[in-house]
């Protein structure tokens, strides 16, 4: 019964570890695809105050995104900017702020983030 005890123990524990370091170097891969992306689109590090990246095993077995990307720019540190990472690529999936945005002012932060009207001053 020990034996069973300890192997239970030892195979949950690598389990636990595998999870631990998939996130810990998926979310480096996808903190540095995500600044590549930014980059290509004309941002600095400088221009970013805030990338938060969330993982969820849950997402990915309920076909979610496993992946969520928050990103804050210096220039609107009241709004924040959406992606996921998907099929090897960082996508845009929204515009959001406290208070909430109109249509319109989604529509017009989404034109600023293309054109690279998000740098700062």
């Amino acid at each position: 019964m020990k034996k069973k005890i300890v192997l239970f123990c030892l195979v949950l524990c690598l389990i636990t570890g595998a999870m631990m370091t998939y996130k810990a170097v998926g979310g480096m891969f996808v903190r540095n695809k995500t600044y590549a992306f930014l980059e290509e689109r004309g941002y600095t590090k400088n221009d970013i105050s805030d990338v938060e990246i969330k993982h969820s095993f849950l997402n990915k077995f309920l076909s979610y995104n496993e992946w969520r990307i928050f990103v804050t720019f210096q220039k609107e540190p009241n709004i924040v900017f959406a992606f996921t990472h998907r099929n090897g690529e960082i996508l845009r999936q929204g515009v959001s702020s406290t208070p909430m945005l109109e249509k319109d002012e989604i529509l017009a932060y989404k034109e600023m983030f293309d054109h690279g009207e998000l740098h700062i001053p």
